[in-house]
């Protein structure tokens, strides 16, 4: 027993997550598999505190203080996570945890795989998955695939990571090239732990539901999340069809700008649908599409230090390595590097040979050319105001 649940389990300690998102949802059902119970999540976002969260309330930080002082609290924050437990430390709290180490007092070897699957896509981005028996530890697996279902948005973002704003002529893409890509794309991985369904605005798309389902159809997807800025409320006929254990919309907050974002989410819950609202503190400042002229060390380091190494994206039936890339490629501010992607619909690459290369696409990598045109996703570029419009030509 590990100094975690030594604390919550028998010196019978309050448990407070801090974190009302997708990671705290990580580790209210990891909790759930060491039969430990919460008091009541936390979070610095106000338009989340005072609500529920999974049937738990959530607390703002002065509450936690007054009410909850001896607490153990579990950070479950992503990025913000340094911040968060600086925040605590200052405040007095010395028993502070992450989602890892709640997830490390976890018996993988006599749990059943099958009570994992709510988290399995979590556990495979600490690389948990060789510990649980039945999984083979073998085989290709990404960690994220974005699949990018429209280049059409309700808003017009500046700096979007996106480029939609760059967009000419946006458009939903081809719902049957989608289809044909996905399943080629299945028949040479053996995981991807993660899929974001985005654009643009989703919920443009009406084949939406549609490309949904052919993502759940898959066995070899454990998450599906989509991503929507809160401007729309969708008809029933295209909620229905996300409530899946496996799917979850995430709302991402932009303030007034998210204009729908009550309604939707009572739509959500009245469907049964899994849903979460992200609130964006900042985002990076990618600068513009020119090149830097960067040596190929330096390129290299900055893809290393990137977020957006690992969000594999497909987008009109090529596999890129980030949206800065794909977007860029296909709006032209970006010159075409044809080793910067995989052309999934090129026909006549037999499939073991396509496997061969999504494999060094992704493993072997030590940047890719379209980083020489942008200044990283990194910590130092989080700059920029989240969802800042521009003028409409």
């Amino acid at each position: 027993m590990n100094d975690f649940l030594v604390k919550a389990v028998e010196a019978e300690r309050c448990i407070v997550i801090f974190g009302a998102s997708i990671l705290g949802k990580v580790v209210l059902d990891s909790l759930e598999l060491l039969d430990v119970r919460p008091e009541c999540f936390c979070d610095n976002d106000v338009q989340k505190q005072e609500n529920s969260f999974h049937g738990y309330k959530v607390i703002s930080f002065e509450k936690l203080q007054a009410d909850y002082p001896d607490a153990l609290v579990i950070i479950a924050a992503g990025r913000y996570a340094n911040e968060i437990r600086h925040q605590l430390a200052n405040a007095g709290y010395k028993d502070t945890y992450s989602d890892a180490d709640v997830i490390g007092c976890i018996d993988f070897k006599n749990t059943p795989s099958s009570n994992l699957k709510k988290i399995l896509w979590h556990l495979a981005k600490l690389g948990k998955l060789p510990e649980i028996k039945a999984f083979p530890s073998n085989g290709l697996d990404l960690p994220r695939l974005n699949v990018v279902v429209t280049s059409r948005c309700t808003l017009r973002c500046k700096r979007c990571s996106s480029m939609m704003p760059y967009y000419k002529k946006p458009s939903d893409l081809e719902t049957s090239k989608i289809f044909h890509s996905l399943d080629r794309l299945f028949s040479c991985v053996d995981r991807i732990y993660h899929v974001e369904a985005l654009g643009g605005e989703p919920f443009l798309n009406p084949d939406l539901p549609l490309i949904v389902e052919h993502l759940v159809r898959s066995e070899k997807v454990f998450q599906i999340d989509v991503i929507t800025n809160g401007t729309l409320v969708p008809s029933d006929s295209v909620l229905a069809p996300l409530k899946n254990d496996r799917v979850s919309v995430v709302i991402n907050n932009y303030g007034t700008l998210s204009l729908q974002m009550k309604g939707l989410s009572k739509a959500l819950n009245r469907l049964g649908i899994d849903f979460r609202i992200n609130k964006h503190w900042a985002w990076a400042d990618l600068g513009d599409c020119q090149r830097r002229n960067l040596p190929d060390d330096q390129l290299a380091e900055l893809f290393g230090r990137c977020h957006f190494n690992s969000c594999t994206e497909l987008l009109d039936g090529k596999l890129y390595r980030c949206p800065r890339s794909s977007h860029g490629t296909r709006t032209g501010m970006i010159s075409h590097y044809s080793e910067d992607m995989v052309d999934l619909l090129d026909l006549s690459i037999p499939i073991d040979l396509l496997k061969e290369n999504i494999n060094t696409f992704y493993r072997d990598k030590r940047f890719i050319r379209a980083c020489d045109h942008c200044n990283g996703n990194t910590r130092e570029s989080l700059t920029m105001v989240p969802a800042e419009q521009i003028g409409r030509e």
